[in-house]
């Protein structure tokens, strides 16, 4: 089906002149579809969006790109189905051949069927709703094919949309455009033009002899065959000799940590964990040993989340939220209304050694109550600087985030994120008789961060609009809704230098405070003898009295 439904997109292409795919190689099966989204610089700027679906690439060109705000509708122009080897092309196609221009790999990763129909009946009825795991977009979205096209010509068109989640960003859906550099090289659009930077990593084909970011993908056949392949040779040997002069990876036995096996132990994960030494897969299946029994309490009974990152923080990641074929049965897998495939859910500390041997480098848990993921059991407020802003600024920020819950009735505690941010979390208590909502609870996180915002608006927003945030503190209240997440307590980041969500006492809040101290190496120790958030359970409080509370302060 795939050779015959490529037959408009051979058509249009001399495959004698311009270096694309022609759809010959065989690429192999995966257990998951693959998506990838190229921006392309044609005689109009536009974004790719290519799904795997019947052995091809189901492709829409986005003219504007996609928005992460659910009021955006973008304009998704289906075009012909493009080969499989397509999701690897990086690079330029020469002036006065179809789609001439260059392309850039702007983010790919995995995507998942949303509904009870197929993908493949959900396309041709013209409603497909699915998930992206991508490195730059996540989270849930749908295709919607519009009835007609409204200039009057034969072209099919879609609408992309993003559906309301943790991914959602309101009124600054475009933001994520700005993130512009390619995730298979690192280049931005000029560098590939010019044929400069490092090569493309593969991702479809899995070859290890990719060509340089001058030679094959760059479309232009002045060169022989022979003196791609010299260069190709070239750079290959190159790039073995640099990794043979820095610390490789060793061959060892698989590892047993709390009954699971990790299998290649020495993986390296982090090249420097902060104390100019690289931290393995070992590394972190004995960090999260040690830690474990301490995040346990905030993990426990709630839908969790994995970034996961098998060949490092340098390579491929992607988001997983539910089971998949071969999970170990040491998680739990939990239902959740409005989804027929279970999520992952860690109630066992050994669960957390089977996250390590995935190479699960963050956990996001759901804030819901313990076994009930349809009631808050926690706000969480991140308080985002722009990079402008000191983190002593940060600090005075959290301090008012908890006088003013602490005027409301309400306990909070804090944490690092892993970053220049900090996480103010208020544990909340829940009864049947005042059942209290996720709409009631994002309310009040959104009323009160646009109080503060309001007070202050030279130092906070509560709107993430990037142009407008240069010296203030992004207000993050979209954590506190029913499928949203945020980093757990002691969860490792796939960041450079293996840093960590630090709980902290409010009196370790100083100025000179650095996050960057807390990384997979010191915090086991530093939390063995800390008494930071030790009445986290004993702080619940219910919302409700602090919802009339607040209500009342903004009709005063």
């Amino acid at each position: 089906m795939a050779s015959s439904s490529l037959s408009r997109y051979q058509s249009k292409r001399d495959f004698s002149k311009t270096a694309e795919p022609s759809g010959v190689t065989t690429v192999a099966p995966s257990e998951r579809r693959r998506f990838v989204i190229q921006k392309h610089a044609a005689s109009r700027l536009h974004y790719d969006l290519r799904l795997e679906l019947d052995g091809v690439f189901k492709s829409w060109a986005v003219t504007r790109g996609p928005s992460l705000d659910p009021k955006e509708k973008r304009l998704a122009v289906e075009v012909e189905d493009h080969p499989l080897g397509y999701g690897d092309f990086e690079g330029t196609i020469p002036e006065g051949q179809y789609g001439g221009g260059t392309v850039m790999i702007w983010d790919r990763g995995f995507w998942t069927p949303e509904g009870d129909e197929s993908p493949e009946d959900a396309f041709k009825k013209g409603t497909l709703k699915f998930r992206l795991d991508g490195e730059k977009l996540h989270g849930s979205w749908v295709l919607v094919r519009m009835k007609r096209d409204r200039s009057g010509g034969k072209r099919t068109n879609w609408l992309l949309i993003k559906h309301r989640d943790e991914f959602a960003r309101e009124n600054d859906g475009d933001a994520i455009l700005e993130e512009d550099r390619s995730v298979a090289s690192g280049r931005t659009m000029d560098e590939i033009a010019a044929g400069k930077g490092a090569r493309p990593k593969p991702f479809m084909l899995k070859s290890k002899k990719a060509a340089p970011a001058n030679a094959v993908w760059n479309s232009n056949r002045a060169e022989t065959a022979n003196t791609a392949k010299t260069r190709a040779s070239k750079t290959t040997t190159s790039r073995r000799a640099k990794t043979n002069s820095s610390p490789a990876e060793k061959d060892s036995a698989d590892a047993v940590v709390m009954g699971i096996t990790i299998t290649k132990p020495e993986k390296i994960l982090w090249p420097d964990a902060g104390d100019g030494h690289p931290a393995t897969k070992l590394d972190l299946a004995h960090y999260y040993e040690a830690v474990g029994p301490w995040m346990l309490l905030h993990l426990k009974g709630r839908p969790c989340s994995i970034i996961r990152a098998p060949d490092g923080i340098g390579g491929e990641r992607f988001f997983q939220r539910h089971a998949m074929p071969g999970t170990p049965n040491v998680f739990t897998l939990t239902k959740v209304a409005g989804d027929e495939k279970p999520y992952l859910q860690i109630d066992r500390v050994e669960s957390l050694a089977a996250v390590a041997q995935v190479a699960g480098l963050e956990l996001h848990p759901w804030n819901c109550q313990l076994g009930n993921p349809e009631v808050p059991g926690r706000l969480v407020f991140d308080l985002d600087p722009a990079p402008d802003v000191d983190f002593a600024a940060v600090i005075q920020g959290a301090r008012e985030f908890r006088e003013r819950l602490e005027a409301l009735g309400l306990v909070s505690f804090c944490k690092t994120t892993g970053g220049k941010g900090i996480h103010v979390v208020t544990p909340l208590s829940s009864s049947k008789k005042d059942q209290l909502t996720w709409k009631d609870a994002k309310a009040f996180a959104r009323d009160l961060c646009m109080q503060m915002a309001a007070d202050s608006p030279n130092r906070y927003l509560a709107t993430m609009t990037k142009k407008a945030r240069t010296g203030r503190i992004y207000l993050d209240y979209l954590r506190n809704d029913r499928m949203a997440t945020a980093v757990a307590p002691l969860s490792p980041r796939a960041r450079d230098g293996a840093p960590v969500s630090m709980p902290l006492q409010w009196t370790q809040l100083r100025a000179s405070l650095d996050p960057r101290q807390f990384t997979i190496r010191t915090a086991p120790a530093l939390i063995a003898k800390s008494t930071a958030w030790q009445d986290y359970c004993e702080a619940e409080r219910p919302l409700a009295p602090a919802i009339k509370q607040l209500s009342k302060a903004k009709a005063a």
